[in-house]
């Protein structure tokens, strides 16, 4: 309940306990809409290409890491 009204500020302890279903609950805590920013490490990383090593070759022909 706790961890509900702390995501829901705005519903109160009645309204959680009386007001609103369990259906309703279950839905609103499953809600995964809510906005998540990006830090700038978490942007420069998404914008980052992976490199592949399996064409990274040297002169004797072992791939080099």
């Amino acid at each position: 309940m706790v961890d509900f009204l702390k995501a829901n500020p705005f519903i109160s302890m009645n309204d959680y306990k009386w007001g609103l279903s369990l259906p309703m609950i279950r839905l609103m805590a499953m809600d995964n809409t809510h906005i998540h920013y990006l830090s700038e490490k978490e942007i420069n990383r998404k914008k980052s290409t992976e490199i592949n090593g399996t064409n990274l070759m040297n002169d004797l022909g072992v791939p080099i890491f």
